[in-house]
């Protein structure tokens, strides 16, 4: 097999029906919440007290786009060729989209659709820090193990389902960070602790990723068995540039926590 031209590749996209029905069907919801308050005469009284604000379908939006990124553009092509793509794969959905659709959540939405008392104990339950947390990064364990991740790379549904848990466990370990619901679920009640929560959180992605950048050893053969090479990357150098990309992954969302803390707290000290 000859390798694809950059042309090619480009061309290379994934349309997965029900990955689009999703994310239409997230959109919809989403317009339709902004129709139902503006129908209602709510809207503009939730813009001028700040539980909506302008800024959040373009975050939404955001989101939406990131998952679309990962799952049907080339890169979803790229990510069965090499790990290195599979990777950013990954950090688009537990780095990029999540904290954007939580930021791009009006509080008033989230709070009407948690009104049922049992509903809103099993969130507080499995978005508690610790809690998440542990899943959060038991899971990113687990699926590179390389038993569990080839599995994963040959078969679709079970990649299907560590793309699922990826994304769902990153939310619950975002939820807390980013309170969408502006104090039912507050971490604490003092923002310094999220910075804890986010910097005790760093070291695992680390280690991991340390792994894969400094062995000389390739742990998923299914990458070793790929033809055609691109770009001349062995498995070994790919893996390793996989390592590194993971490195900076677990400082990179440090950075983005910044920008989406700042984004959160700042229009309350301008009400203050």
């Amino acid at each position: 097999m000859t390798e694809p031209t950059f042309f090619e590749i480009l061309r290379s996209w994934s349309w997965q029906p029900v990955i689009l029905l999703g994310l239409a069907a997230a959109a919809v919801s989403y317009a339709y919440g902004f129709h139902y308050f503006r129908q209602h005469g709510w809207l503009e009284g939730m813009y001028q007290r700040g539980l909506i604000r302008r800024s959040q379908p373009w975050l939404f939006g955001g989101g939406l786009l990131a998952i679309f990124i990962a799952l049907l553009s080339p890169i979803d092509i790229l990510s069965e060729l090499l790990f290195s793509f599979h990777m950013a794969q990954h950090i688009l959905l537990v780095m990029v989209a999540p904290p954007l659709l939580l930021l791009g959540l009006p509080a008033p939405f989230l709070r009407w659709s948690l009104v049922e008392a049992r509903v809103r104990g099993i969130l507080n339950a499995i978005t508690d820090p610790v809690v998440a947390f542990a899943l959060y990064n038991v899971n990113l364990w687990l699926w590179h193990i390389p038993a569990l991740y080839q599995a994963a790379l040959r078969n679709e549904l079970l990649h299907d389902l560590q793309h699922a848990l990826f994304f769902y466990t990153a939310v619950l370990f975002w939820w807390r960070v980013l309170d969408p619901t502006h104090g039912w679920f507050p971490l604490w009640g003092w923002p310094p602790a999220k910075w804890i929560y986010l910097m005790v959180a760093a070291p695992p992605s680390y280690i991991l990723g340390s792994i894969f950048w400094a062995s000389s050893a390739v742990y998923y053969p299914y990458y070793a068995e790929v033809v055609p090479r691109l770009w001349g990357l062995t498995a070994l150098r790919d893996q390793q540039i996989a390592g590194l990309i993971m490195w900076l992954h677990s400082w990179m969302y440090l950075m983005a926590s910044m920008i989406a803390l700042y984004i959160r707290y700042e229009p309350e000290k301008e009400q203050v």
